[in-house]
């Protein structure tokens, strides 16, 4: 896989789990009017009379094989592995919906569903475990500056963008887009959020940030005149650009205007991708 590709995969929002899980359940839902049993694959069972053995295939036929217990906890544990293992199913959908309360199972994605509530039939709320293959977090950072085109120590993170693309003073030339890297903030994160301010403008301008690939048409702050000083809060995916996996692109229009950007939290899919404090 390229890394153009593989930043696509990973960056695509409509690749995520979340929205994948609602239209299946919008399309398996649609002609479910009654509740229906539920198949749950590999089921363990014994032929009648006989006692369940492990390790070997079990087949009972139409009967119906229960495991009781009734003071203490019933454990299936494996010395030699997981102590459980609920093998994904093809045909769960629309049944699972409707099923018993505190039914578990995996589905065809491979994913956990959750039949909750208190009560079994409309009383139970339908849900899917928190994994990050489908879902994200946001995590807060302490306020960070990762960008002050005035100070040359505080421009460190610009790794690419337009040859000279900025002015003798540090301001970003307009048409002339930088990238920052938050390579050394965040593993493969999703997005920042943030202030981002503009300052030291010689005329009216618009400046724009999102992640990587063609410029959007959407401006982040806009301004009318020179000499003033204007912040606005930022919510922006991050890209990828050749070997750094977190960037962020910023481009001025029609003036060349200082750009501070201030980090308070990243979105990524595990807490543990956070290089910042908060991220433990």
């Amino acid at each position: 896989m390229t890394r153009a590709s593989q930043q696509d995969h990973d960056h695509d929002p409509n690749r995520r789990r979340l929205l994948r899980r609602a239209a299946t359940v919008a399309a398996t839902t649609a002609g479910a009017g009654v509740a229906a049993a539920v198949g749950m694959p590999a089921a363990a069972q014994a032929a009648p009379g006989d006692n369940l053995v492990m390790g070997t295939a079990n087949d009972a036929g139409p009967a119906t094989t229960g495991l009781t217990h009734t003071d203490t906890p019933l454990v299936l544990s494996n010395s030699a592995g997981a102590p459980l293992r609920l093998v994904p199913g093809e045909s769960l959908y629309p049944q699972v919906l409707e099923s018993e309360v505190g039914t578990l199972a995996v589905d065809d994605m491979g994913d956990l569903f959750v039949r909750a509530g208190a009560d079994s039939g409309d009383n139970g709320v339908n849900g899917w475990a928190w994994t990050s293959e489908w879902a994200t977090t946001s995590v807060a950072v302490p306020p960070t500056r990762v960008l002050d085109t005035r100070y040359t120590d505080l421009r460190r993170l610009i790794v690419g963008g337009a040859d000279n693309p900025l002015d003798s003073s540090g301001r970003l030339l307009p048409g002339k887009p930088i990238v920052v890297s938050l390579d050394s903030y965040v593993r493969d994160g999703y997005a920042i959020k943030g202030n981002v301010t503009v300052v030291g403008m010689t005329g009216a301008g618009v400046l724009t940030v999102w992640g990587a690939g063609t410029k959007p048409t959407a401006s982040t702050v806009n301004w009318s005149t020179a000499g003033t000083i204007l912040s606005n809060f930022l919510f922006t995916e991050l890209g990828a650009s050749g070997v750094y996996r977190s960037v962020l692109t910023i481009q001025a229009t029609s003036s060349p205007t200082h750009v501070i950007v201030d980090m308070t939290s990243l979105l990524v899919g595990h807490p543990s991708q956070v290089l910042l404090g908060g991220g433990a």
